[in-house]
């Protein structure tokens, strides 16, 4: 039986794409680099913020001007994070419905906690138990200790948790902790992207199949 429901946050429940890309872009051009495609954007998201960058300038995290770059990339996302982000359809009804069943609901993301806890509360109130996001003393995923340390919160066996994200890098994350998943076919990674990159993985179209599913066992 399933208790704890983990999600990852972009691409998830919350369509950042825009604004990660105005951000990228921000910083770029302020450091004379090259203007970024949404489509890059797209397809280098997954393993954060300072990846993200990396992956957006020559060198990656040799170049000598990274770190400003990645400074750059913060400020900007820090005051225009919410600029073009939007929640999914349906995805909050499906959150009260699940709640309402008395599952705990529990963020993992790659975003700086801060910033992942305001968006939360903006686009999902009350709805969270908690958002665990980038900080200090966390590791990013997918290294498994974001999930598992949602679980030793919550008092949850792993074979009680459940994790949902749309990436390769959510498959990774959940099969590194233990636990079972989703991946969502609306996010940052088609249905046929995941087909190639994650074969084997069980996919959904929408957290209403989710709701089905779990009703279901």
């Amino acid at each position: 039986m399933k208790r704890l429901l983990i999600f990852d946050l972009d691409g998830t429940l919350i369509n950042t794409l825009i604004d990660l890309n105005n951000a990228v872009n921000f910083a770029l051009k302020k450091n004379g680099f090259p203007l970024k495609s949404v489509e890059h954007t797209r397809l280098a998201i997954g393993n954060g913020v300072a990846k993200l960058v990396a992956r957006s300038i020559p060198e990656n995290e040799s170049n000598p001007k990274y770190e400003q770059t990645l400074k750059d990339f913060r400020d900007y996302y820090s005051i225009h994070n919410a600029d073009n982000t939007l929640p999914y359809d349906g995805v909050k009804e499906a959150l009260f419905n699940l709640k309402s069943r008395n599952f705990i609901l529990a963020v993992a993301t790659n975003k700086i906690s801060d910033v992942a806890r305001v968006l939360i509360e903006e686009m999902y109130p009350g709805m969270f138990d908690f958002v665990q996001g980038d900080e200090p003393n966390m590791i990013v995923k997918p290294n498994p200790k974001m999930v598992t340390s949602l679980c030793e919160r919550f008092h949850v066996l792993k074979d009680e948790a459940l994790y949902v994200g749309d990436t390769e890098v959510d498959r990774q994350t959940a099969e590194n902790s233990g636990v079972d998943y989703y991946l969502v076919t609306y996010g940052y990674r088609s249905k046929e992207e995941l087909k190639k990159l994650c074969p084997t993985s069980r996919t959904i179209d929408s957290l209403q199949e989710l709701e089905e599913i779990l009703k279901n066992g």
